[in-house]
């Protein structure tokens, strides 16, 4: 297949997906608060619990490997930078990927963060990385590490007829009971706290505080809160000037990211 035939038929991909999640922009969006329900689980979830249910140590380890192998050298021992969406499409190509970027700025449409499609679908020759350009940069970059851990793994977890996986930035939740997203996920986390950072943020685990009695009692780690804002700052998130779905949904991610890290440090010294 020609450059241009493939260039048109990635395109074709990409509207197909993008019509269908156009097409729930017509269903009604739940209210926003709903989305703020999702934050609280993240903290009252047993994350080292979910993580070993999942992923054995070995499996870990498997996948790390796998992913500094294909993409990450460094993974776990330097933070991944945030790039370009140049340097995205260039990346993936070196990984063996088609990239590309849709804009979905409509409520329904920005819940998707990105999809990944491998080349067993049967939809595509190539797999195809694509992200929604409509969110912050450090969101594009976070979707993109974790659409790329779906490449890098994708011979762990590969089913034949494989549908289209959106990535969603809400539901993490969920993500603890699939090991192909928490796959992707982890490499995420090690790729926000290399080691070194996380022993500084995490060792020791102080005990859990409870904030916020009440019929939905959660409890928070100080450590891991501090973590989440001091990350947010480090990308650039200004949670005072997001619009709110933004707000919440970032929010949600970094908890979510955050926590997994902690787990993985404290669970399997990773």
């Amino acid at each position: 297949m020609t450059f241009k035939k493939r260039a048109s038929r990635i395109v074709d991909l990409t509207a197909a997906v993008v019509k269908n999640t156009e097409a729930l922009s017509r269903v009604p969006v739940p209210p926003l608060g709903t989305t703020a329900d999702d934050i609280a689980p993240l903290w009252s979830r047993e994350y080292g619990h979910a993580l070993r249910s999942a992923l054995s140590r070995a499996e870990l380890r498997e996948i790390v490997s796998e992913a500094k192998r294909k993409a990450w050298p460094h993974l776990n021992e330097d933070a991944v930078r945030l790039g370009s969406m140049r340097q995205f499409a260039e990346r993936a190509s070196a990984l063996g990927a088609d990239f590309r970027i849709a804009k979905m700025p409509w409520p329904s449409g920005l819940a998707v963060f990105g999809f990944y499609l491998g080349s067993d679908s049967g939809l595509n020759n190539r797999p195809l990385i694509c992200l929604n350009g409509a969110h912050h940069p450090a969101a594009v970059a976070t979707a993109f590490l974790h659409e790329v851990g779906h490449h890098v793994t994708a011979k762990l977890f590969s089913t034949r007829n494989e549908t289209v996986q959106l990535s969603k930035q809400t539901g993490y939740e969920g993500h603890l009971g699939d090991p192909r997203e928490l796959a992707a996920d982890v490499l995420v986390s090690l790729g926000m706290y290399p080691r070194n950072i996380a022993a500084k943020l995490f060792e020791p685990t102080p005990a859990p505080r409870k904030i916020l009695a009440s019929a939905d009692e959660r409890t928070e780690s100080p450590a891991a809160a501090k973590a989440v804002l001091a990350t947010a700052r480090r990308y650039g998130l200004d949670f005072e000037k997001l619009p709110v779905q933004k707000r919440l949904q970032y929010q949600a991610g970094l908890v979510h990211y955050t926590r997994l890290r902690q787990a993985l440090l404290d669970e399997y010294g990773m």
